[in-house]
């Protein structure tokens, strides 16, 4: 009797072993809904490219991981299990460019249809500059439609919020959930100081599971991010900061803000469960180590390219991707890829893989 238990438990121990659970998952930033672009061989507008780039992440299921040694290689990448959008769905509302409202209304056409895996939500910067106002003059001088419907579609609040109601104040973007053992941080814009408070309840209650964070920002966001030092705290264009950060900004809007990269690294060396970092805004694809402002940490860092704005796909098209993720829930072993999804060949990028 012993001995069948003991078979038994080897045999429950393999079957988990093979059939461990991977999650897979897309990352897109950046969509910038109101732009025009070169685009195959003519100009083309951000929902145009953003229904091609959304195209490619449905007919990935189809596709098989290249045989590159990292996870999944060589496996049929099958169903999704969700989209992440680190958020700028649309542009600022500057020189004629359209409304968020209607910016909203062509995000929602692609990638909230029918057949499009279901997808987690960011604000980006351009998106709570709509709706709070910018230091230079926007037209209209407020639209929060796209604050408003991210803000409701990630925390769910009692009562809905619109395009008129919306108060950032108040209307911040933090949330997380749970798959498998796994994590996953959202916050809107940046870990400021009102964030890390909503996070630190959330990661001191669960010191244990292994947490991947996505943000609109890198770690080290722009000075004039932050919230303005300067009389009554307003944005204007003299002082040139956009209030998009809760934090009071320690240096001008030119600086270097080390004093809040420390706080943030401070933060992220209480919780060593935050395994992974994930962010937009500054539009090429690349994998990182972050060492904080005192070379004291190392956290890898992955940002994703833009489909508008891109720092280099912009001019070279071909050079356009995204980033899809592969994550064995059992080995906590992640593999990260990017997909040049607008060549002919359909290639892919050299995979950074890492153990949260």
């Amino acid at each position: 009797m012993r001995r069948l238990t003991v078979l038994s438990l080897i045999f429950l121990l393999g079957i988990q072993f093979l059939y461990a659970r991977q999650i897979r998952f897309v990352f897109v930033s950046d969509l910038h809904y109101g732009l025009e672009r070169e685009f195959r061989g003519r100009e083309a507008s951000a929902e145009e490219v953003n229904r091609a780039m959304a195209a490619a992440v449905r007919n990935l299921s189809g596709l098989t991981f290249p045989e590159d040694g990292a996870l999944g290689a060589g496996e049929t990448i099958g169903t999704l299990d969700f989209v992440i959008c680190g958020g700028d769905i649309a542009n600022r509302m500057e020189k004629g460019i359209q409304s968020a409202a209607e910016s909203w209304q062509e995000f929602a056409r692609t990638w909230l249809a029918p057949g499009m895996p279901r997808i987690w939500l960011l604000p980006g910067n351009h998106d709570i500059s709509n709706a709070i106002g910018y230091t230079r003059p926007l037209s209209p001088a407020r639209d929060a439609t796209c604050a408003a419907e991210i803000y409701n579609r990630t925390m769910h609040p009692a009562k809905t919020v619109t395009a008129t109601t919306f108060d950032y104040a108040t209307d911040r973007v933090v949330y997380s959930f749970d798959l498998d053992g796994i994590r996953f941080l959202f916050v809107g814009i940046w870990p400021d100081s009102q964030a890390r408070e909503r996070l630190d309840s959330i990661l001191t209650a669960d010191p244990a599971t292994p947490c991947v964070l996505f943000t609109h920002m890198p770690p080290e966001a722009e000075a004039q991010r932050f919230t303005n030092p300067y009389g009554r705290h307003t944005i204007n264009r003299t002082d040139g900061f956009e209030n998009l950060i809760c934090d009071t900004c320690s240096v001008g809007a030119s600086g270097t803000p080390r004093k809040e990269y420390r706080d943030l690294a401070l933060f992220l060396k209480r919780h060593t469960q935050i395994r992974a970092w994930f962010h937009g805004h500054t539009n090429y694809n690349e994998y990182y180590t972050w060492k904080g402002p005192d070379g004291d940490l190392s956290l890898p860092v992955f940002r994703v390219d833009s489909p508008m704005k891109g720092e280099y796909s912009e001019t070279e098209e071909t050079r356009l991707s995204f980033q899809v993720v592969c994550l064995n829930t059992r080995t906590r072993e992640m593999s990260v890829r990017a997909y040049r999804w607008n060549r002919p060949d359909r290639t892919w990028g050299s995979p950074a893989s890492l153990h949260l």
